[in-house]
């Protein structure tokens, strides 16, 4: 019992040591955000005895929401030259309501990485209190292939735009 209160406590203080060292943040019809590696908390595993980077969070303060907005996320990841033939799935969320996901593979041809290319694009209504995005990125495959899948770097791009409707509904 006392050991699983002390990993309570490691789990939720971890959670909120992340929270308060999050910065980014996005004007709705602002400027985009650009996430790389460094803005990503790893999602990690325990498999064989060792930790396992099995994906990647990050979480974005959303400002000057509307009711209906559009949502891009566009990006490259890139694994290390060994590990390149990789499957990972991006997903969009705000305040918990899923808004979209993209499933893209990075491969090796030639001897030569081509990173996995995530795309999303979607319009969502009825979010005015959409606060907080969450941006989740996974690795696919078993625990073997993700511990050997190496993330070198991430860049996504990340825009939301407000969605005014003058003539009808959508």
């Amino acid at each position: 019992m006392k050991n699983l209160l002390i990993a309570i406590a490691l789990i939720t203080g971890a959670g909120s040591s992340y929270a308060e060292e999050q910065t980014n943040s996005l004007n709705v019809d602002q400027k985009m955000v650009i996430l790389n590696e460094t803005d990503f908390r790893p999602v990690v595993v325990s498999w064989a005895n060792r930790d396992v980077v099995t994906g990647y969070e990050a979480l974005i303060d959303i400002t000057g929401t509307k009711s209906s907005l559009i949502f891009n996320a566009n990006g490259e990841i890139s694994a290390r030259w060994f590990a390149s033939n990789f499957a990972m799935t991006t997903k969009l969320s705000c305040n918990g309501i899923p808004i979209g996901m993209s499933k893209v593979y990075g491969q090796r041809k030639a001897g030569q990485s081509i990173p996995a290319k995530p795309a999303i694009t979607e319009l969502r209504h009825n979010l005015d209190g959409c606060e907080q995005l969450k941006v989740e990125l996974f690795k696919e495959g078993s625990l073997s292939r993700q511990f050997y899948t190496r993330i070198q770097s991430i860049s996504l791009s990340i825009s939301v735009q407000a969605l005014d409707i003058t003539q009808g509904e959508i």
